[in-house]
């Protein structure tokens, strides 16, 4: 532990993970292009914008940061929270909120997406496998939104997740997580009940198109 006292320690780590997750990398790499991300294409400060908006490099160098992250959020967790099993998992959350809402850039930010997974590439490599493989399609197939599919799918994991890993931490976490993602994204999900909107990612329509004809 930093500091013996379970409290204060937590506070510690929770206030180090939400300003490591703040850390902009997109838009750094906007900025070294002489681009306001917040100003460009989406306005999403996070590495699918960087890509479309500043280049494929970048984008893929902020996908990575993004995601170092999480793993390095998780990872300083586990080390420094005397094996509670719950600390790191809140730790990560706060590290997807510090992205989301970014206090060194005016709480502009991103979704948090890579964020999450760098985390589970350290706690739960494998877990990604069965979000994105078994998860996220039939709710892409379902609702043909990336943004709504992503919070249906997280928020039904979660329950997988407290199956899987014996632990109903987990469970709680993924459904924070969803709600976390949903706060972020409300104005996309409203937009998709109220007005019709459908938004799928190029990739994810070849990938899907023989179930989405009418895309």
């Amino acid at each position: 532990m930093l500091i013996n006292n379970f409290f204060i320690n937590t506070a510690v780590i929770l206030l180090a993970a939400y300003l490591i997750g703040s850390i902009p990398f997109a838009y750094i790499a906007g900025r070294i292009k002489g681009i306001d991300i917040r100003k460009t294409g989406s306005g999403n400060v996070g590495g699918m914008n960087t890509l479309s908006s500043v280049g494929i490099l970048a984008g893929v160098l902020v996908a990575i940061g993004d995601m170092g992250k999480g793993a390095l959020v998780a990872w300083l967790a586990v080390m420094f929270t005397d094996s509670h099993p719950f600390v790191p998992l809140l730790a990560v959350l706060a590290a997807i909120i510090g992205h989301n809402w970014m206090i060194f850039i005016g709480f502009k930010g991103g979704k948090g997406i890579s964020t999450l997974i760098g985390a589970l590439l350290f706690l739960s490599p494998f877990s990604i496998l069965w979000l994105y493989l078994f998860f996220m399609p039939p709710a892409i197939i379902f609702y043909r939104d990336t943004y709504v599919s992503q919070g249906v799918a997280i928020f039904f994991f979660s329950f997988f997740m407290w199956y899987r890993e014996s632990s109903y931490y987990w469970c709680i976490f993924f459904i924070l997580v969803a709600i976390v993602y949903g706060l972020k994204c409300f104005s996309l999900i409203k937009t998709y009940f109220t007005e019709g909107r459908r938004d799928l990612s190029p990739l994810i329509r070849k990938i899907f198109r023989p179930f989405l004809k009418k895309i």
